[in-house]
Formats: C-alpha cells, sequence, structure tokens
C-alpha cells in the first residue's frame, strides 16, 4: 500500500512536467487562426510566442510568490491559471481575447516552471532525485508531442476546439492536490534576505542558454541544410519528429548513467554537443553526417539539465536554491529566443554564407566550456561529487 502510494506521488510530481512546454502546442492551429480572426501574419505569431514573456516574468516572481503562498499552492494555482488561459479561445472568437487567454497561460506555466524541479530535490534525495529529475525532462517531451498530436485531431471539428488539450491542467492539478504533501521551505529572516547567490549558478545560467540557444539552432537550420542537399521538395518534418523521441529516451536512461557514471554523465552530454556540431559542420553533402549531428543533438539537455539540477543544492542554500532555479530556466528562455540573432552573429564571425559554418563556433565555444567543466569539478570535489 505505502509503494503504491509512493508511485501515486511520483507519478503527480511528474504529472505537472507534461504541460510545461504545451505553449507551442496550438502552433500547428496558427494558419486557421488568422484566418478566423482576420489577422495579420505577425500578429497571428505574436499568439504563439506571447506565452513565453508572461512566462519569463513569472519564472522571476514565482520565489516572491512561493513566499507568500507555499509550494504546493503555487504550482496548483499555477495549473488552474494554465488550463483557464490555455481554454478560453473555445469559447472567445477575438484576437485581443486569444491574445489576452495566451498571456495567462504563460503565468500559470511560468509561476510554477521551476518549482517542478525543486519539489522533486525537496522530496527525494540520491538516485531516486537523479533519476525523476531525468524522467521529469522526458515529461516535458512527452506532454508537448501528445498534446500537439492531440491538438491536431481537435482541428478537425474547429481551430478553436484544438485550445481543449489545456484542459489537461485541471486532473494533473486535482491528481497533485490529493497525492502531493505541501514542502515546508526553511526560511532564515535574518540572514535569508542577505544571502548572496554563489557566482557558480551564474555560469549555470549562462550555460542553459548557450545549450538551448544551439540545440534551437541545429533544429532550426537543419531543414534548410537538408533542402540544399536533397532539394526544395525534400521534407525534414520525419526527421525533426525522432528528436523529442531520443530526448525522451536519454532522459529516461539518466538516472542509470548517473548512477554509475556520476559527473562522467554531465561530461558525455557535453561530448554529444560537440561531435553533433562537428557532425553538421563537416556534413558538407553528406546526409549521414548531417542526421547523426541532428540526433545527437537531442541527448545533451537530457543529460546536462538533470544533472545540474539534481546538484544544485549542493552550491546554493535552502534560501536561494528555488531562485537559482528559477535563473536557470531564464537563460534556457533567453537561450530559446536569441537562437535566430546568434546564427546570424555566427554567420559574420565565420564570413561566409555556407549554412553549416556556425556549427565549427558551437564546437569550440562546447570544448571550452567541457575543458572549463572537467577542470572546475576537479578542483571542487568537496562540493560536486559523483
Amino acid at each position: 500500500m505505502t509503494e503504491n502510494k509512493g508511485l501515486l506521488q511520483k507519478t503527480a510530481v511528474l504529472s505537472i512536467s507534461l504541460i510545461l512546454t504545451s505553449s507551442q502546442a496550438i502552433n500547428g492551429v496558427i494558419p486557421q487562426m488568422k484566418e478566423a480572426l482576420n489577422i495579420s501574419q505577425s500578429q497571428s505569431e505574436l499568439l504563439g510566442t506571447a506565452p513565453s514573456i508572461s512566462m519569463v516574468i513569472f519564472i522571476l516572481l514565482s520565489s516572491y510568490i512561493v513566499k507568500k503562498m507555499g509550494m504546493k499552492r503555487t504550482i496548483i494555482t499555477g495549473l488552474i491559471l494554465a488550463g483557464l488561459g490555455g481554454i478560453i479561445p473555445i469559447f472567445a472568437n477575438s484576437f485581443s481575447i486569444v491574445l489576452f487567454s495566451r498571456i495567462i497561460l504563460g503565468m500559470g506555466l511560468g509561476m510554477y516552471n521551476s518549482l517542478a524541479v525543486t519539489y522533486i530535490s525537496a522530496l527525494y534525495t540520491g538516485n531516486t532525485r537523479a533519476t525523476l529529475l531525468g524522467m521529469r525532462n522526458s515529461m516535458e517531451a512527452i506532454g508537448q508531442s501528445v498534446m500537439m498530436f492531440l491538438a491536431g485531431i481537435l482541428l478537425n471539428v474547429s481551430w478553436s476546439a484544438s485550445f481543449g488539450v489545456y484542459a489537461l491542467a485541471f486532473p494533473i492539478a486535482l491528481l497533485f492536490i490529493f497525492k502531493v504533501p505541501e514542502v515546508e521551505i526553511d526560511e532564515d529572516n535574518e540572514t535569508g534576505k542577505k544571502e548572496k547567490m554563489n557566482p557558480a549558478v551564474y555560469a549555470l545560467v549562462l550555460f542553459a542558454i548557450l545549450l538551448v540557444m544551439n540545440a534551437i539552432a541545429t533544429s532550426v537550420r537543419f531543414s534548410s541544410i537538408a533542402a540544399e542537399m536533397r532539394g526544395m521538395q525534400f521534407n525534414s518534418s520525419n526527421y525533426l519528429a525522432l528528436m523529442p523521441i531520443l530526448g525522451i529516451i536519454a532522459g529516461f536512461v539518466f538516472g542509470f548513467l548517473n548512477r554509475y557514471l556520476g559527473k562522467i554523465t554531465l561530461y558525455l552530454g557535453i561530448i554529444c554537443f560537440i561531435a553533433s556540431n562537428l557532425f553538421i559542420a563537416i556534413s558538407d553533402n553528406n546526409m549521414t553526417l548531417l542526421l547523426l549531428g541532428l540526433f545527437l543533438s537531442s541527448i545533451p539537455g537530457a543529460w546536462c539539465f538533470p544533472f545540474v539540477f539534481s546538484n544544485l543544492d549542493r552550491i546554493t542554500t535552502k534560501n536561494t536554491i528555488n531562485f537559482a532555479t528559477s535563473l536557470i530556466f531564464v537563460g534556457c528562455n533567453i537561450g530559446n529566443f536569441i537562437a535566430p540573432i546568434a546564427m546570424n552573429i555566427t554567420q559574420n564571425i565565420t564570413g561566409t554564407d555556407s549554412l553549416t559554418a556556425p556549427f565549427y563556433i558551437f564546437a569550440i565555444l562546447f570544448t571550452i566550456i567541457l575543458v572549463i567543466t572537467m577542470f572546475t569539478m576537479r578542483s571542487n570535489k568537496k562540493k560536486i561529487h559523483s
């Protein structure tokens, strides 16, 4: 009975990550929405990106909200806001209302974004924590894939019906209410507010920016590189669809790798990124190398982020860990946003029109990161160990 209760608690804690990346779930219905609402292309694209703006703001506010409401209530409130904001377009057909609903969705998701990690760290330790953090990473990819698929099916009813996928937030909230305990936050009012963040956290934020930026750049540019090789009629969608699946698998094996390899798991993740960039950079007209680069790029995030989060309590305190987690998630969102800009900058640095040239720069950057990481880990064995 206790074992079953433990399994349900883990399921509930993991389930809140299913809709964390769901803001992109309705991207497939943007053309139909544009036509139905009689809006411009830029307005329709704004509806797709609007949640990310309020999400970043509320990721930063989440630590303050947790102090006022507690972790469990903050997560439940975030889920309900995301659900309500998500389904509003089913009942409304004006641009302003849909835009407002998308902002509400982002607020809800941002409110508990970092807490999806913090809650696991608070409830579990050791190998269980590492395994669940790896699985949590996979939950995001599973949720995104399933919700995009369901939104496509509901599109057969109407574009507005596709927003029904966000109703998933409500049963998840109920499961969390009944199966997950509240986690008390140890506050030190005398020193907590004055406590400074470990500078290492800011290095991790920069790492998150670069990792996500490189991953997005790879997925965005793959289609164009493949089209140069195989012609404009080449359909890249099937290959891109495999990336989340590989990420899911990598996330589920993280716990096993971390248990036996420890910090080497982080090194392997970074090495995968270096290899991915090199394969793409030298692919020229070799489709096999290009595909190897694409598929390898889906692995690092599933290994590096769970490793960072499972060891974050070694470089932060109980008073700063939630804000540190929030900062890393903000870094992820920044990386997502600036990926196209970074591609243009690296293109200018290389001084060539070759679509694969920027990946040499990315390979060099992550080689430097690997060397710094290995040096830092060796000189910091007492703080972070396998």
